[in-house]
């Protein structure tokens, strides 16, 4: 009997050491406050305050909702794909590409509070491109679908697969 109760408390050990985040996954939310217009993928917010917030999280892909200030109205869902930092934040942190004054800045990368993994926005194929030549810097990209594959795109606009949803497709049985 000590060895079942011993084999049980290594288990539940074992288990307790298993990320943890399902849970805390859904309520992941941040405020972005803007002094001036930024984009996000198919959207651009005018200076103001917005709720952005974690919908469906995934291993190569998640989704995100941008609602109003008071999150009674939803602005867009967006695709995001994994993003990395060194150090973790007491805040949360939004990361924008460097590009030329004039225009909205766009976001690049979203950061919850005190995680190092964060997530970074998926832009439409064609803006993807045009950031990606203005910044020099690779940019995630897809045609707007929620299950298209998901391409880094180089500033030569090169486009380097990084997530291809796998399909499975109904095979009738022979007859």
């Amino acid at each position: 009997m000590h060895f079942l109760n011993a084999i049980l408390y290594v288990a539940m050990g074992f288990s307790s050491l298993a990320p943890q985040n399902s849970a805390f996954e859904w309520n992941k939310k941040s405020t972005l406050s803007t002094e001036r217009q930024v984009e996000l993928p198919g959207i651009v917010l005018e200076a103001g305050v917005y709720i952005i917030r974690l919908r469906e999280s995934g291993e190569q892909r998640s989704f995100i909702e941008v609602l109003n200030r008071d999150e009674t109205q939803l602005l867009g869902t967006l695709v995001a794909v994994p993003d990395h930092r060194l150090r973790p934040d007491d805040n949360s942190d939004f990361t924008f590409y460097d590009v030329k004054p004039g225009g909205p800045r766009p976001v690049q990368s979203w950061f919850y509070t005190g995680d190092l993994v964060g997530l970074e926005f998926v832009y439409p194929k064609v803006r993807a491109k045009e950031i990606a030549k203005d910044t020099g810097d690779r940019v995630m990209a897809s045609n707007g679908n929620k299950d298209a594959v998901i391409v880094a795109v180089t500033p030569n606009g090169k486009e380097v697969v990084i997530d291809e949803p796998t399909t499975q497709t109904a095979r009738r049985k022979p007859q």
